[in-house]
């Protein structure tokens, strides 16, 4: 994982733009520690909305609506 960091840039910055760079270049991303990384920012993310608003079931109301359509 070859980037060119600026001291000011964090991690998330820099797993950020290598992403990109290899979005860009039609590769995947295949480094296990940048994946793991993503991983479990992604983890946080997903627990942080579920402790703010819980399981919300807004495919069930969505099907239920569209059956008494």
């Amino acid at each position: 994982m070859a980037t060119d960091l600026k001291p000011t840039d964090t991690q998330e910055q820099a797993d950020s733009q290598e992403v990109a760079r290899l979005i860009a270049g039609g590769k995947k991303v295949s480094d296990p520690e940048l994946r793991r990384r993503i991983r479990a920012r992604a983890e946080n993310v997903r627990q942080e909305i579920l402790e703010k608003h819980g399981v919300v079931e807004w495919a069930v109301d969505m099907i239920r609506d569209a059956r008494d359509e």
